[in-house]
C-alpha cells in the first residue's frame, strides 16, 4: 500500500513540475512571437503612404522630354479635302 501511495505522490509532483516548466516555456515563446508580430505590423504602418502624399523613388538623370516641337515620328504632310 505504501508503494502505491509513493508512486501516486511522485507522479503528481512530476506532473506539476512538468506543467510549470511547460507553461513558462510557452509563455516566453508566445511573448517572442507577439513582439515579432507587433514589429512587423509597425513596419507595415510605416511603409503605408498617407492620402495625398507623394513619394518619388527614382529620378532619371537624363530626361528626354517629348514636346510638340520635338516629335520625330515622320514628315508632316498637308492635305486638302477633296469633294466628289
Amino acid at each position: 500500500m505504501g508503494l502505491i501511495l509513493k508512486f501516486i505522490l511522485i507522479s503528481i509532483a512530476l506532473s506539476w513540475i512538468f506543467s510549470s516548466l511547460l507553461r513558462f516555456f510557452l509563455k516566453s515563446k508566445f511573448k517572442v512571437f507577439i513582439n515579432k508580430v507587433n514589429e512587423a505590423q509597425q513596419e507595415e504602418t510605416r511603409k503605408q503612404r498617407k492620402e495625398g502624399e507623394i513619394k518619388v523613388d527614382y529620378i532619371p538623370k537624363n530626361q528626354n522630354q517629348k514636346t510638340s516641337n520635338n516629335i520625330q515620328a515622320g514628315e508632316y504632310v498637308d492635305y486638302e479635302e477633296v469633294k466628289e
